[in-house]
């Protein structure tokens, strides 16, 4: 039994260094497959963190004129946060709107000088509301009209951010059309090299496999050095998509955080906690891929 397993390694990477470029071939080509199914996966999740990232900021300002009553306020608030759209809802003082109006414009001699003519508080209180989902926005717009306080709102303001989110999503859906397209086109032209490659070493080793059949091999140890050596080229494929993928995303993390406003997405952490599946799952579907191929080649051109 060990004699006999240390035969078809040994044969298997003999026909590794026999046919190298044929082999550096394949694996270029299995990287390929792998490079488009991460990009895929890389996308999916950034996609998903800008569009949690864009849900995130969706808020509606609702001010009160100045005269509003307390009572009506703390009404309006409890109102909302019983309403299951509302994610959240903070309260700002006539006071604090004051001061971050100051805060913000301070460099502008213009407005702070017209706000010393005023001699007064401007600013009314105000709410902001933090919706679930940005198709709650209307929904809670409309709670707003509710009789018991909206005679005392002043203005409703919100960041439309709906037609954002739509575009990312139409954008997302192309390049992931694509991406799929370009994996199947390289995941063809993978299954065509293995299933040429094993031709060729069948070809090259058709002496050899006759001169093992004369003196009494079996079917099974003739193909076990074949079936090897794909599973040898998925593994080393797998460590080159590794050394890839790692330092890309290193190196793209904070170029996508800073489109979503400066704030790490976590790729890398996802990676991290989830890259035994994800690269373990690629390298059994390599595995598979590499092996019918090579069944169906030596199906056809292994006479023995």
């Amino acid at each position: 039994m060990f004699i006999s397993t240390y035969r078809v390694t040994k044969f298997a990477f003999q026909n590794f260094w026999r046919n190298f470029w044929l082999s550096v071939i394949t694996i270029t080509m299995l990287v390929m497959t792998l490079l488009t199914v991460n990009i895929l996966i890389i996308l999916n999740f950034v996609t998903n963190q800008a569009i949690q990232t864009i849900e995130d900021r969706v808020e509606i300002s609702v001010y009160f004129h100045g005269s509003a009553p307390q009572t009506t306020i703390d009404n309006a608030v409890d109102y909302l946060r019983s309403l299951s759209q509302v994610k959240d809802v903070q309260t700002v003082s006539a006071q604090e709107s004051l001061d971050r109006f100051i805060l913000i414009h301070k460099q502008d001699e213009a407005i702070v000088a017209s706000l010393e003519e005023i001699g007064g508080n401007p600013f009314g209180p105000s709410l902001i509301v933090k919706a679930q989902n940005v198709s709650d926005f209307d929904f809670i717009l409309k709670a707003l009209e509710n009789p018991k306080f909206s005679d005392s709102i002043r203005q409703k303001d919100f960041s439309n951010y709906s037609d954002v989110v739509t575009r990312i999503k139409n954008t997302t859906d192309r390049v992931r059309t694509f991406g799929v397209a370009l994996s199947v086109i390289f995941l063809l032209i993978a299954i065509l090299i293995v299933f040429n490659t094993v031709r060729m070493s069948i070809f090259i080793h058709r002496e050899e496999i006759g001169i093992m059949k004369l003196v009494g091999a079996s079917d099974r140890f003739v193909r076990a050095p074949f079936f090897l050596e794909m599973i040898l080229l998925s593994l080393i494929s797998i460590f080159v998509i590794l050394l890839i993928v790692y330092p890309l995303i290193a190196i793209f993390e904070p170029k996508f955080g800073f489109f979503i406003g400066g704030e790490s997405i976590g790729l890398v952490n996802y990676f991290e906690q989830n890259g035994l599946m994800i690269f373990g799952l690629e390298f059994v579907g390599l595995v598979l891929l590499t092996l019918f191929s090579t069944g169906l080649a030596m199906r056809k051109y292994l006479k023995v």
